[in-house]
């Protein structure tokens, strides 16, 4: 894991979103209604931007965007990748 990463998305969520309590790492975040479809692909732009990672189209998937844990990873594994 990449703490670096996991603070970065965490304070972009904070300040984008504005979630009524900060989440943690493994917080859910869609059933939590902190972030929506509309968020992920913020998200998406966000990542892109600052770590210029390309997220394919089947990655974009519940699974990767339900934790600050799961997007870390995906944004880990496409660095990799």
């Amino acid at each position: 894991m990449n703490p670096d990463i996991r603070v970065a998305l965490r304070e972009f969520i904070v300040r984008e979103f504005k979630p009524p309590v900060v989440p943690g790492f493994d917080s859910p975040l869609l059933e939590q209604g902190i972030i929506d479809s509309l968020a992920i692909f913020m998200l998406i732009g966000f990542i892109d931007e600052h770590y210029g990672v390309h997220i394919d189209s089947e990655d974009v998937s519940i699974e990767n965007f339900e934790t600050i844990n799961a997007i870390e990873r995906l944004v880990t594994g496409a660095r990799r990748g």
